[in-house]
């Protein structure tokens, strides 16, 4: 085991990742975004934002396996949403390497790693919670999406029923799925009593729920701002759609399921989100104060990512599934314990949302397991890895068609089923020209295509070489687990 990152710390740091679904990377400080967030930003001030942040797919299934794995789409084989879907469990190391390192681990809210029952076929005779136990988690709390409340006999629902609420969020939900899940409409619940603030209390209840002798990893998992736009009030009166800035890039009409929005439609659902925006930032502070509560604040690293952003009418498009920026960008930033260096309060090193499991486990003192291609942010938090044009990061999907992304220095390239694009960053933040066919830029457009195939190649699981059979990798994991518990019953 290695020691944790922060070595001033008498013991190992608790471990806190707020993960955030759909949030667009253009509503950070950085595009003067007018979504107020004093609870994250507190936070954000205290270590580095990276403002070239990516998800390892825009989607959000593949994404969330990814950082559960460590491992891009072109691994696990999870290239989109679906319905049926379990990861391996030999491939989902993230919160089995942080148990391995001494913690007691958990995540609560929206998962999203599996759909249907497709984890049977792994385990037929156990149930999800051996699954999760199985992949290192101690505490799975997986509440429903706001869109499922409907057929839900869950926590939250049970909770709308206590309350006399369940009928009309029900109610709600289903018109919206049938209908237009971008009608703007405040919530039929109060902000107390949203999906998004009972994602929090639950955190909250498990929280206080731990000791404090034993470090701990959680992840509080956030539905929003995701679509169906249902900010409650007051946040779904805070913003004025007259304020919100529609960036230069936004085509109308904007297209989404079918449906066509202008400027006035667009404008309002862009409000709302704000709104929802600031309401998970309520809910993320009151997760802080509860962390600060169990009293070690100042040993505790805290991250904050989205799955992948939101179109928000750029390019003409809403919600992702694209590699533009505002699709497959994401507002990500980390908050050190007190006491470990941060070189600046920016970076634009590229990195990814994948990044975070080799962070927390190096944090955490921990080995990762081989064959993951996550990269531990420590170097760039440091200041020991500086911004020399060299770094890259990649994303890849397949829904409507195979699409993958190159970030390298200034420039982003991708292909989108046939067709190719070329940006320059700094000189065209918003993707509007594409120097793909410029002769000026074959170079580069061919030079980022082969940095892509490259690693494509060479980044495939190979389990030739150190390769350890799965009754044998879990014998050895049983004997280790029995030696720590006759460890701690001498001790």
């Amino acid at each position: 085991m290695l020691a944790p990152v922060c070595a001033q710390a008498a013991q190992q740091p608790d471990v806190l990742v707020v993960l955030v679904d759909q949030w667009s990377p253009r509503d950070t400080p950085r595009w003067g975004t007018i979504a107020k967030t004093p609870n994250l930003d507190a936070v954000a001030d205290q270590g580095m934002r990276f403002y070239s942040a990516y998800c390892a797919s825009p989607m959000c299934m593949p994404s969330r396996v990814a950082l559960l794995t460590g491992q891009f789409p072109h691994n696990t084989q999870l290239w989109s949403n679906t319905m049926e879907y379990t990861p391996q469990i030999e491939q989902a190391r993230l919160f089995a390497d942080m148990k391995q390192a001494g913690y007691t681990t958990a995540q609560v809210g929206k998962i999203h790693w599996v759909s249907g029952n497709a984890w049977k076929r792994n385990t037929p005779s156990e149930t999800i919670t051996d699954f999760y136990n199985r992949i290192g988690a101690d505490h799975v709390d997986n509440l429903p999406s706001p869109f499922s409340t409907p057929n839900d006999k869950g926590p939250y629902s049970e909770y709308l029923k206590s309350i006399g609420k369940f009928d009309a969020v029900a109610a709600d939900m289903t018109e919206r799925i049938r209908g237009d899940n971008w009608t703007v409409r405040a919530s039929a619940c109060s902000a107390e009593e949203h999906n998004e603030m009972f994602v929090a209390k639950r955190a909250i209840e498990y929280l206080e729920k731990q000791p404090t002798d034993k470090p701990l990893f959680l992840v509080v998992s956030f539905f929003g701002p995701h679509n169906p736009v249902d900010a409650p009030e007051p946040y779904a009166s805070m913003y004025d759609p007259a304020d919100v800035e529609l960036h230069p890039n936004v085509k109308f009409p904007v297209g989404s399921g079918g449906r066509k929005y202008g400027e006035q439609q667009l404008r309002a659902i862009k409000a709302n989100y704000l709104g929802k925006i600031s309401h998970i930032d309520e809910c993320a502070g009151r997760v802080f104060e509860a962390l600060k509560k169990r009293g070690n604040w100042d040993n505790t690293l805290v991250i904050f990512a989205a799955d992948h952003g939101e179109f928000m009418g750029s390019h003409g498009s809403m919600t992702k599934g694209q590699m533009f920026e505002e699709s497959a960008g994401i507002p990500m930033w980390i908050r050190p314990p007190k006491g470990q260096a941060v070189a600046a309060k920016e970076s634009d090193i590229p990195v990814n949302m994948i990044d975070i499991y080799a962070t927390v486990v190096e944090a955490g003192g921990g080995t990762v397991t081989p064959q993951r291609q996550s990269n531990s942010l420590w170097p760039i938090v440091r200041g020991e890895v500086k911004d020399d044009g060299s770094q890259v990061t990649f994303s890849e999907i397949d829904q409507k068609f195979l699409s993958y992304m190159v970030r390298k220095g200034d420039f982003k390239w991708f292909r989108a089923g046939t067709r190719e694009y070329l940006f320059n960053l700094k000189d065209d933040p918003f993707e509007m020209k594409n120097l793909a066919a410029d002769p000026a830029h074959a170079e580069k457009a061919r030079e980022l295509r082969d940095t892509y195939f490259e690693w494509l190649i060479t980044t495939q699981l190979h389990y030739g070489k150190g390769y350890i059979p799965r009754g044998t990798r879990e014998a050895m994991k049983a004997a280790e687990e029995a030696k720590a518990k006759a460890g701690k019953k001498q001790g």
